[in-house]
């Protein structure tokens, strides 16, 4: 197996959009060949907490324990380039993994934006996405049900998740599929 180290990211967000809500938290979990490494969850308080209820509703975040519990922006931009400079010190550029990757990225990008960093300075503008290989697998037969959602991908490989619809649980079992999915095809 080639040596590979991926940077695998959640968000929990207020919502769809990530021009009108709100980043709320962000889980990265570290995979290497297999093995799911150093984690971290962070929250995050822009002082908006611009969040709809149906958001809410499916992330368990309540608005005001996190508002004194979340990081400031540039404090949480502070620990991300902490995590990831301790935990990436020599790849240029960091490859993100996770299960609809792209929605989570456009909320990054933004993060960084707003705390003027540049997101491609960091990262690879190439991906893995979870959901997209399953689909792949199911529609090349080598996966009989289709699971393209993440419930159905957890239900599926039988990936019990500590912390549902937090960044950092949702983080750390798309990692644990995506080993489980390398496997499948070994």
């Amino acid at each position: 197996m080639m040596k590979e180290r991926l940077l695998f990211v959640d968000t929990e967000t207020g919502g769809l959009d990530p021009a009108r809500h709100s980043l709320l938290s962000l889980g990265m979990v570290v995979w290497e060949n297999g093995k799911i490494g150093e984690a971290v969850e962070l929250l995050v308080n822009d002082g908006k907490l611009s969040a709809t209820a149906e958001a809410l509703s499916i992330n368990g975040i309540v608005l005001e324990r996190h508002r004194h519990q979340a990081l400031s922006p540039q404090m949480a931009m502070e620990e991300l380039l902490r995590f990831i400079n301790n935990q990436f010190p020599h790849q240029r550029k960091i490859t993100l993994a996770g299960h609809n990757v792209h929605f989570d990225v456009n909320f990054l990008v933004r993060f960084f934006s707003q705390n003027n960093k540049e997101f491609s300075s960091y990262f690879s503008h190439r991906m893995i996405d979870t959901s997209s290989i399953l689909n792949y697998l199911y529609l090349s037969g080598r996966l009989k049900h289709r699971a393209i959602s993440s419930d159905e991908a957890f239900a599926l490989f039988e990936i019990r998740v500590d912390g549902r619809h937090t960044a950092l649980g949702d983080a750390i079992a798309t990692a644990q599929l995506f080993s489980k999915l390398v496997d499948l095809l070994k």
